[in-house]
């Protein structure tokens, strides 16, 4: 099967190098680009979701698939949603990792704890392009706390300011939730990002959705690949 693999904020596909990997051993087929704004030397300013997927859409089209399965993990739910809304035959199937999974209107502000929102968009107006930045040490404390200090250090290097607009900007789905797509979702045993109650909120709201766990913290994709792809894999 053909699957596009969607990282979250802050990195890039290199994320899922090593879930591709062990998923092509598997015999699928992987698509796992950097999202918009999250090369290094990517202009972010302005940067949206609307502008995240539309660059998606285009760059999946680019390679000539017409039926695949998505994936999206943690922000990169609702670009699944948004590509599976722009794409509905194509997408015979979408899965959420501990993942945001939106209604129309929504934006993934909306689905955060009020606290934490704050936090992000006083980061973002102090910041010159609207982005928040990310800390070694946030980062291993709620994303990767089952990394050794040695990747740690080396992640660190590649961590990339999510523009706001990938928080911020609400969704618009004309068709997504009508069509009903054969649906997963990967709940993150050690995931310490939010609590485990906020995930299953998430997938139950999707329709029937086939369920797996998966071991590791909210950055399994590094930490626990091989584990990770047997759960893709298993909802597929």
């Amino acid at each position: 099967m053909k699957i596009i693999l969607v990282h979250g904020g802050w990195q890039g596909g290199w994320a899922w190098d090593d879930v591709a990997a062990a998923l092509e051993e598997k015999g699928h087929e992987t698509f796992h680009p950097t999202m918009l704004g999250h090369e290094k030397d990517d202009d972010r300013a302005g940067v949206t979701i609307s502008k995240i997927a539309d660059d998606l859409i285009a760059r999946i089209k680019d390679q000539g698939w017409t039926e695949f399965a998505i994936v999206g993990h943690s922000g990169g739910g609702p670009l699944a949603q948004l590509v599976a809304d722009a794409m509905p035959d194509a997408v015979k199937n979408i899965t959420f990792v501990d993942a945001w999974v939106l209604h129309d209107g929504e934006c993934i502000n909306d689905v955060l704890p009020a606290e934490l929102v704050g936090g992000l968009t006083a980061m973002a107006s102090a910041s010159p392009d609207d982005t928040v930045p990310m800390t070694r040490e946030l980062w291993g404390r709620a994303f990767m706390q089952d990394a050794n200090a040695e990747s740690l250090d080396r992640l660190a290097q590649r961590l990339i300011p999510c523009p706001m607009g990938w928080l911020d900007q609400p969704i618009r789905l004309n068709s997504f939730w009508a069509k009903k797509h054969p649906s997963a979702y990967v709940f993150l045993k050690e995931d310490m990002a939010m609590p485990a109650e906020v995930y299953r909120n998430m997938a139950s709201r999707l329709e029937n959705p086939k369920t797996a766990e998966s071991p590791g913290s909210h950055q399994a994709m590094m930490t626990r690949p091989r584990e990770l792809a047997d759960a893709i894999d298993s909802v597929l």
